[in-house]
Order: C-alpha cells, then structure tokens, then sequence
C-alpha cells in the first residue's frame, strides 16, 4: 500500500485517480463545497483549492457535502464492486450455476456487460465460466451419493448428459462414473524415489502425473496413494517411470528447473483455483494464505486455502510449501513442519 503522508503525495494521488488511496484519506474542494475519493472522475480542482481529511465524518463536520460522483458517503467504488461480484456468485452457486447471466445482472440490477467486465476484473474469468465452474463443483459433491450419474448431471442444472461430459472432459482425469465410484477401472502406475528430503512415490494417470507423496516407507506411501484412489487398478514401475522420476528429483533438488511432465490433478473447482494460484510461487519466495485468498478473488477464503493446501496431491511441483502465515511464521505442513523449513531454507540457498 502507498503511503500518502504529504499533501504533495495526496495530491498526486488525486491527479493520478488512485482506487488505492481510496481507503486512506478523502480530499475536499474549497470551490464546490464537496468532498471525494481520490479515484472520483470529476474535474480535478486546483492544489490551492484542495483539502484533505482522513475520515469522512471530518469532511463533515467541516462543512463538506459527498459527492454525487463518486459516492463518497458510502463504500469505496472497488468494495462496492466487489461486494456485487461476490452477491452475483452467491446467486450462481445458490442455483447450482444453472441461472442465466442476464437473470443474475437484472437481480442486481446491473447490465450484463457491466456485470461481465466486473467479473473479469476480480475473478479473471467471465460469469459463463464462473457459471459453468459451480456446477461441475455441484455435480462433484453430488456424484458419490446420487442414484445415478444421469440424475446428478440434471440436479446440478445441465439440460443435457452431453453437455455435461463435454464441458468436464478438460477437466477431470477420470469419466463421471469413474469418479462417483473412487477411479474404479482407473489405471495408475508408481514408482519410487529419495530425494535429499525424504521418500517420494510418484504416481500417473494417462492424462499425467497425479500424486507426489513424501512418506516414511514404500507401504505407507502407497497406502496414502490407494486411500486417494480407492477402487482405481496400482501398478508399480518402476522402469517405466524412470524419466519421470528423474524429473520430478530434479525439479525437488534443484526448483529452477522447469518440469515439462502434465499434470492430472483432481479436486473442487476451489481447490484447482489455489492449487494454479501456487504454481506462480516462484522459488525462494513466499505468500501468505490471505494473499493467495486475495489472487483468486475470495479475501475472505484464507482458511479455506489452509485446506487447499493440506489436500494438495503434487507435493513441490504444486509449492504449498511456499504459503506461510501473514507473519511469515511457518505453520502446518502435511509433510512435516520440518520438511517444509528445509524445503524453503533450500530454495532461499538457491536464489
């Protein structure tokens, strides 16, 4: 966050119609009697004929009026704007996704442009995908006690089966009914390695790699890999996978690397969302979990992105290691606390 400590500074801010300065002070104009954000689209005033206030209630009592502009008596622009985001994803996911934009933007009543261009802003991604995201997520959490897959994919909105396999055929690495019975007739291969901090089984899917376990022992590893694929075929070898390990020990030991091999990773749409977040983690660095929180536009999802972390399959190649607590204390790690301060001591040494 900038600092605006001098009027100079807070003039500048004006001129620059900084949103940021927006939660730090408000400016009033001599000349017209009113006071504002400094993001306010209106004409600038002159520096002489600008005041600054670090509340709204002393702008007030002051003798200034809000402008009609920028609404300065209420919220900042940016939380109003994101406040209708987060109400138009509460409708869509209250509907399983299967509302109409046009039906969202006129509850809120907004145009359907202007709630698109908000929806790209905040969440990267339009309201269609964000729509068509909640009800894979509906569909997911329903698939494992549903009757059928066919009445799953109709509870969750979809008109037809097809729409359905079509939109998650990206998506997932295993078909719906896969899915509902725990990768039943799925086949993974594994494979073992050492790395300089612990045993690691690595597994893949056809579509890619799909597990990176540390564990104490072979027996255990693949207990965690079976308990994650309950009814999927295992298959050790090791032969087979020799490439593969030594790029996923090279990529551990030396994390500059790029690791070139795809990735069939399988969670909630939330989950998939964190889990993309921490692969632009760069090595050597870290983010707090409310910063994560914040790059998927959900500020208030930091325990949520706790549990991300903790469920992440890719240990290292997806860098949950590298998310600490705002203080930049170390905290839980579902390898090891230890593992974690090594893994990150190690790639600061590599920097």
């Amino acid at each position: 966050m900038p600092v605006y400590n001098t009027d100079s500074e807070r003039y500048q801010a004006v001129l620059a119609r900084d949103s940021e300065a927006d939660s730090v002070f408000f400016y009033a104009v001599l000349t017209t009697g009113v006071y504002c954000y400094p993001s306010c689209p209106s004409k600038t005033s002159l520096k002489e004929n600008t005041r600054y206030f670090k509340t709204r209630q002393v702008a007030v009592d002051d003798g200034f009026r809000p402008c009609k502009r920028c609404l300065s008596d209420q919220a900042p622009l940016v939380d109003r704007q994101h406040a209708l985001v987060e109400s138009a994803c509460s409708l869509i996911d209250e509907s399983s996704g299967s509302s109409r934009i046009e039906v969202v933007a006129e509850a809120l009543a907004v145009s359907r442009y202007h709630l698109q261009k908000l929806f790209k802003q905040f969440l990267g991604v339009s309201p269609k995908a964000y729509s068509n995201a909640a009800r894979a997520r509906s569909i997911e959490s329903t698939l494992a006690g549903s009757e059928s897959v066919t009445h799953a994919v109709y509870e969750a909105g979809y008109n037809q089966t097809s729409t359905f396999y079509a939109a998650q055929a990206n998506r997932l690495g295993m078909s719906p009914k896969n899915y509902q019975r725990g990768g039943k007739g799925l086949a993974i291969r594994y494979a073992f390695a050492k790395t300089s901090f612990g045993k690691i089984i690595v597994a893949t899917t056809l579509r890619g790699v799909c597990c990176i376990l540390f564990g104490e022992s072979q027996n255990a590893m693949v207990d965690d890999l079976q308990s994650r694929f309950s009814q999927a075929k295992l298959e050790r070898d090791s032969e087979a996978l020799e490439a593969l390990l030594v790029a996923v020990v090279s990529e551990i030991e030396n994390p500059n690397d790029d690791f070139a091999f795809s990735l069939d990773i399988q969670g909630t749409v939330f989950q998939e969302k964190v889990w993309t977040a921490l692969q632009d983690i760069q090595p050597g660095n870290t983010a707090s979990y409310l910063d994560v929180a914040k790059k998927i536009g959900k500020p208030k999802a930091s325990r949520a992105v706790a549990a991300a972390c903790a469920a992440n399959p890719l240990a290292v190649v997806v860098p949950c290691h590298r998310v600490v607590r705002a203080t930049g204390e170390i905290s839980g790690y579902r390898w090891g606390v230890n593992r974690k301060q090594k893994l990150l001591a190690h790639e600061t040494k590599k920097e």
